[in-house]
């Protein structure tokens, strides 16, 4: 399977490079501009803006899959994810393409009483409408999509995930190594198509 991943320069993006490789994916990488620092693996690269239908149609022309990551990566407000995905999920449509993965977060099905009425309208109010706004976008597409709904995400190495259509309550951390191993195993077992799927690390024992 060839599958182009948006948004592979940033953190997540890398991850998910390294974990489609070591599933012996044939991946193409797609970014803005020429990675820096390099890619550590020979990776094929596709130099496209994800906010231009003709250079998006480009990159992923001969892919069986598109997997998008791309994100603002602030709690400010932006448009950079559903801009992206306004252009991007037509774009795959229109290419033939039907296997989507998409990012959005745990947060949207939070509904604590403290995230909904101090942390929500305080810190969180940007990003959380930007991530419903790239799911509605997906959701009214016609792929057969995946929506990835981690909880925060962190750095640290690989512990192993657990995948659940509901919200892993306690679990607050996951680390963009689990994620990105979600997404080649998703990609091969297509467990959960045009569903979102929250995606948590597994706690110590």
């Amino acid at each position: 399977m060839r599958v182009a991943v948006l948004g592979a320069g940033g953190q997540l993006g890398r991850e998910v490079l390294t974990a489609l490789m070591n599933h012996e994916f044939n991946v193409c990488a797609v970014v803005r501009r020429s990675p820096d620092p390099p890619f550590e693996n020979a990776v094929e690269i596709r130099l496209a803006d994800a906010r231009s239908r003709e250079q998006v149609l480009s990159a992923i022309g001969g892919s069986d899959a598109v997997v998008n990551v791309i994100g603002g990566g602030t709690l400010r407000r932006n448009d950079v994810a559903s801009s992206a995905s306004a252009v991007v999920v037509p774009a795959v449509e229109a290419a033939g393409i039907k296997r989507y993965i998409a990012m959005s977060a745990g947060m949207v099905a939070l509904d604590w009483a403290f995230f909904k009425y101090v942390l929500r309208p305080v810190i969180f109010r940007h990003i959380l409408a930007e991530h419903n706004r790239v799911e509605a976008i997906v959701r009214a597409s016609g792929l057969d999509w995946t929506i990835v709904r981690p909880s925060a995400l962190t750095n640290y190495p690989a512990k192993g995930y657990v995948a659940s259509l509901s919200l892993e309550r306690s679990a607050f951390m996951t680390t963009r190594a689990d994620v990105a191993a979600f997404i080649a195993d998703e990609l091969e077992s297509n467990e959960h198509i045009r569903q979102a799927v929250f995606v948590v690390s597994c706690r110590p024992r």
